[in-house]
């Protein structure tokens, strides 16, 4: 670990606003925020007014959120499919990134429905984070700026930037004290971020009867709330 590393900011933090959709306008800065988990003693350039936990019950081990009675916690667990049972059964040649994004997304349509009203609705800046801010992050964001309009190429630009903060986040999970396979054994290149597992995930969702916003509206999303983060990001 670099000397110089400070371990107090978080390491994948970033806003998308400024990118720009297919007809030209630019979202709104300071509404969306995108990041690894804030950790206890954080020093964070933002205040988000809500927060959007990805982490399992079994990753936060019952502790209070550090942000508790600075923002508005919504907790939504997703990844319940890559429990570890259901990894051990694959055969090991067909883990990739691309089996495990598309694993999770079909096991937690519901949960990324409502994850996409809580964007709209919630008090702003609303931060989205897992552990990492990569995988489990990377599709929310990615879910969310595809509905509004966000060329691919930016999409993907954005989800990509985490493989430039990998020292510093990594650096932190330890710290923090989390298991994550490849972290413990100094096995971080098979941690980074492959913008081709997000495109198979994408096409996956962009197939679906309607598009993304069809299958959103399947799996629960308001239709209207779907408006609102629409309005809310690009004003």
């Amino acid at each position: 670990m670099t000397a110089s590393l400070d371990l107090t900011v978080p390491a994948n933090l970033r806003d998308v606003g400024g990118l720009t959709t297919a007809d030209g306008r630019t979202l709104r800065r300071g509404v969306l925020l995108r990041s690894d988990a804030p950790q206890p003693g954080d020093v964070s350039p933002v205040t988000p007014g809500s927060v959007i936990d990805l982490r399992s019950p079994r990753e936060t081990e019952g502790r209070a959120h550090p942000l508790t009675g600075r923002a508005e916690i919504h907790v939504v667990p997703l990844g319940a499919s890559l429990a570890p049972d259901v990894i051990a059964a694959t055969p090991a040649a067909e883990r990739d990134l691309g089996w495990a994004y598309r694993l999770l997304v079909a096991d937690a349509a519901a949960e990324i429905a409502r994850i996409v009203e809580i964007v709209a609705t919630a008090p702003a800046p609303v931060l989205v984070h897992c552990a990492a801010g990569k995988d489990r992050t990377g599709i929310i964001v990615a879910t969310v700026l595809r509905l509004v309009g966000v060329p691919r190429a930016q999409v993907l630009a954005d989800y990509a930037a985490t493989n430039e903060n990998l020292e510093p986040l990594f650096a932190r999970l330890r710290a923090s004290g989390a298991h994550l396979p490849g972290v413990d054994d100094d096995a971080e290149d098979l941690l980074g971020v492959d913008p081709a597992a997000l495109e198979a995930v994408l096409d996956d969702l962009e197939s679906h009867p309607g598009g993304l916003r069809g299958y959103l509206v399947a799996n629960g999303a308001d239709p209207t709330h779907l408006d609102a983060i629409t309005a809310r990001l690009l004003g």
